[in-house]
């Protein structure tokens, strides 16, 4: 060994038996090459890029899950009671939600027909105040169709239902208005098929065929189909009242409260087109 101070040689020892100087054993490798003992080298591996990229299979959408297993049961349940609409008598648990979405459906498609008939009739009107120098249309947005529609509609399905549920109340086996509403929007289900026709021909501008459809299917949703039902009702279960004071009984509420609601829908909606059009031809 070597000392790196006064370049003293010794055999062993720590310290320079000359200067004390603290002596260190030269290996001859660099500290940074040395490999401590029983370890191994870490190998370095470089990325492939031909390799295929594992990617984590990704958890399904609960609410995309849930619109699918939606759709699917209302399909089987329309299907189910376009052919047998009859059977909801019987077998109304669980159903109330399809009931529901049945009736808005149908005045949805009921509230774009209304639109395509509107569309149809004002579009010669807004070409004549053209041709007057103004530009103004009186045609109503979609939207406040809709609105219109679907609230007038949903107005007429409550009256006939409360109406189908008091004269059962009173004559028939006293049904819960959750069970009317049920088999109400469950016989709506026909009445869905027409409306959808009824569009469709309106679209290819069969206008006659078309509203001769739309009034059916209007016709059977708020008369036919409540008629019906009381039959059914007062055939399971009869009380006091005649069921033809039963049958009269609803046609007077229904047909007063309808007629009540047909006056103030034709009076914020239609009125108002007819005011627009008797300003057009004064302007």
């Amino acid at each position: 060994m070597k000392c790196s101070n006064c370049q003293h040689e010794q055999a062993s020892g720590k310290f320079c038996g000359k200067c004390g100087t603290v002596l260190t054993a030269h290996t001859g490798e660099a500290a940074g090459n040395t490999v401590p003992p029983n370890q191994e080298p870490t190998p370095q591996f470089t990325a492939d890029a031909s390799a295929p990229v594992y990617q984590a299979p990704t958890e399904p959408n609960q609410h995309v899950e849930k619109v699918k297993a939606t759709s699917k049961q209302y399909w089987n349940y329309f299907l189910q009671y376009v052919k047998n609409p009859g059977s909801i008598v019987e077998q109304q648990a669980g159903q109330m939600v399809n009931a529901l979405i049945t009736l808005g459906i149908f005045a949805l498609i009921f509230s774009l027909a209304i639109y395509k008939n509107l569309s149809t009739a004002l579009q010669p009107f807004n070409e004549m105040g053209g041709f007057f120098g103004t530009s103004e249309s009186i045609m109503p947005s979609y939207f406040s169709v809709l609105f219109t529609t679907v609230f007038s509609l949903g107005v007429i399905f409550a009256l006939a239902a409360a109406c189908v549920y008091l004269v059962n109340k009173f004559a028939g086996p006293d049904a819960s208005f959750a069970s009317v509403v049920t088999m109400f929007g469950t016989l709506t289900v026909p009445s869905v098929v027409l409306v959808v026709a009824a569009y469709l021909l309106l679209l290819i501008e069969s206008l006659v065929f078309g509203n001769i459809l739309l009034l059916i299917s209007l016709s059977l949703t708020v008369s036919m189909m409540p008629m019906y039902l009381i039959t059914v009702l007062l055939k399971k279960s009869s009380k006091a009242i005649d069921s033809f004071y039963a049958y009269l009984s609803y046609i007077v509420l229904f047909s007063v409260s309808f007629t009540i609601v047909a006056t103030v829908f034709f009076d914020s909606t239609i009125g108002r087109y007819i005011e627009d059009l008797q300003d057009l031809f004064y302007f």
